[in-house]
């Protein structure tokens, strides 16, 4: 008896492998559909976004917050902080998809910066896939020391605490020296009497934003809104505007002096700089910074030129702006504030914006109104847009160049000067509102001042 088994019948046989087929297509076709239905799904109505909890992104001065603005206007969502004590931090709650968008400092990918990076391989959470945008900013890590008679330990001040914060995500030994990242410290210096030297250590720690990629939406805007701005101009116009009046190097020491002029010196004034910059327009904390650059709050200053007073402002000016007594200080003040309010408003008339029309006013205090309109024309050329500040900002170092100064109608000037005068003055206010407003440890006449400045 044959044990050879039977085959199955020619029309099972197709019936079969058209069953297969059938089932293959409706499999591509549900899977097609699933990704057509992924790919059109909108993007979160709110974006949660994870933030290393760090002055510069916690605060109003660095480019992170804009941008999250810009991105979130562009697409119609809302934006949702949620801070975290170190960098890590913000990057582990994107991986475990507890937040769709991480701001991170010093974090870098293993791989490819603009590819989603998978989770390291001896990983055993369950990690989303994230992709990381372009570095857009670097900053060099510094540390810094005490003065002699102070130990970290004493009850720190609110500075103190979050500079020694920020410092755990970069020096985890406990014997070394706070060290962090070069932004952070210059913002934290004003407001810090204990930090008598820094020192650069050679390493450094970079911007970028990351982002989920399992939400399709998220990773196709995200990606298309860092190649425009990276076109566009964007980060470069940004950074200088919200950072780019901060130093090269941080200096304790004119810090300190800013700190002992306003504690000694601007008490007397505080009553005349409030009642200036309210008829004028002008924010207090500038008008206390020209002043502090100027003369370091001392009527009698003499400029190195023969220039007195205040605010340094030359006798044919004050004669202009109608001073009857160069010797009174209020008037003194308030005509200096007269002055910057005319000034801005002429550029304002030019087509600036406000920032830039402060930031040319301030110029044009310090290197007159022509030789700023001078280097307007230098930057505009052939182009009929106005420049904004940051090209004006990169010409009007050239001024002292003879060649280039022989062919504008104000001639030569130290150009450089005004912008190292505006990049201060700016560093000087932003120093000022945070001594005031926080207090601090200077005493109680900061606190006065701070409340004649707001009454």
């Amino acid at each position: 008896m044959s044990t050879t088994g039977q085959s199955a019948p020619p029309h099972t046989c197709l019936a079969t492998k058209r069953e297969r087929l059938v089932l293959g297509l409706l499999s591509l076709a549900l899977a097609g559909l699933i990704i057509h239905y992924a790919l059109s799904l909108p993007l979160p109505e709110t974006l949660i976004v994870a933030a290393p909890r760090q002055a510069r992104i916690t605060g109003e001065h660095g480019p992170e917050r804009e941008l999250l603005r810009r991105f979130a206007q562009q697409h119609g969502v809302r934006v949702e902080l949620v801070y975290t004590d170190t960098p890590e931090q913000a990057v582990d709650l994107v991986e475990l998809g507890r937040a769709h968008v991480g701001l991170a400092l010093g974090v870098a990918p293993q791989e490819n910066a603009t590819e989603a990076q998978a989770p390291p391989a001896n990983s055993t959470r369950q990690s989303r896939k994230v992709a990381y945008g372009p570095q857009y900013d670097t900053q060099p890590i510094y540390a810094v020391d005490w003065e002699t008679s102070y130990r970290p330990g004493q009850p720190p001040s609110l500075a103190l605490d979050e500079l020694l914060r920020v410092a755990q995500s970069f020096s985890h030994d406990p014997d070394e020296a706070p060290a962090l990242p070069l932004d952070s410290l210059l913002m934290l210096i004003p407001l810090l009497p204990e930090v008598r030297d820094t020192a650069p250590t050679g390493q450094s720690a970079s911007y970028r934003f990351l982002w989920r990629t399992d939400v399709p939406r998220l990773d196709e805007a995200m990606r298309a809104f860092w190649q425009g701005a990276k076109e566009d101009g964007t980060l470069a116009a940004l950074r200088e505007h919200t950072l780019g009046y901060l130093p090269e190097d941080p200096d304790p020491v004119e810090m300190e002096l800013l700190r002992r002029t306003l504690t000694q010196n601007a008490q007397p004034l505080a009553l005349a700089i409030r009642k200036a910059a309210r008829k004028w327009k002008i924010d207090p904390f500038i008008l206390m910074a020209v002043i502090h650059q100027e003369s370091h709050f001392n009527p009698n200053a003499v400029s190195a030129t023969g220039v007195r007073g205040l605010m340094q402002m030359t006798s044919t000016t004050l004669e202009h702006l109608g001073v009857q007594n160069p010797e009174d200080n209020a008037e003194v003040i308030a005509a200096g504030a007269r002055y910057l309010a005319i000034l801005r408003e002429g550029f304002a008339e030019m087509g600036y914006g406000e920032d830039d029309a402060q930031y040319l006013a301030l110029a044009a205090f310090n290197v007159g109104q022509g030789h700023v309109l001078d280097a307007i024309s230098l930057a505009r050329g052939e182009n009929s847009m106005l420049p904004d500040w940051l090209r004006v900002r990169g010409t009007l170092p050239k001024l002292a160049d003879a060649e280039i100064a022989r062919k504008t109608r104000y001639g030569l000037c130290r150009g450089f000067e005004a912008v190292d005068f505006v990049d201060k003055v700016r560093y000087f206010s932003y120093a000022i509102k945070g001594l005031v407003v926080i207090g601090g440890t200077q005493g109680d006449k900061l606190p006065g001042l701070h409340l004649a400045l707001a009454g």
